[in-house]
């Protein structure tokens, strides 16, 4: 038996970190029309991403898995750190569509990124799992600690 407690309340709010993180923008692109000179900033959503839409998915979809996996600490310890991967991926991804911007073909038309707040999300994703993590070690600690006594 695991004493399953903090770490379940830490996944679940990486869970509904990740569902926000779908609709939330993490960015700004801007367009100016260089003929017209008018400009035109859209929101940067990881829904509208399918290399977002992956990796998050995954990371939810580990951490669902994890949840219920508190009767095999072990292996729920590798699904959440593979979450964390994925979660880490997803990070990866928004720094790059972030940093390089949209290209555009037409000279006419200059793009720009904006960074926006709904990065944040994933870091606080990771701490999320970080922390869970740490909870079934110290919780397969507390556990060893108890069968020594008892033995």
């Amino acid at each position: 038996m695991v004493i399953q407690r903090l770490q379940t309340l830490l996944l679940v709010i990486a869970i509904v970190l990740g569902v926000v993180f779908y609709f939330v923008p993490f960015g700004y692109e801007s367009l100016v029309d260089g003929a017209t000179m008018q400009s035109v900033v859209s929101p940067l959503k990881a829904i509208d991403f399918i290399g977002l839409i992956v990796p998050v998915s995954v990371a939810l979809l580990l951490m669902v898995v994890a949840i219920f996996m508190f009767k095999k600490p072990a292996p729920q310890k590798l699904f959440v750190v593979l979450s964390a991967l994925a979660t880490a991926a997803a990070a990866g991804v928004v720094i790059y569509i972030l940093s390089a911007g949209a290209v555009d073909t037409d000279s006419a038309v200059s793009t720009r990124t904006i960074w926006g707040g709904g990065g944040l999300i994933l870091i606080a994703m990771i701490v999320a799992q970080i922390y869970a993590y740490r909870g079934i070690v110290a919780d397969q600690k507390l556990l060893r600690s108890y069968d020594r006594f008892h033995s």
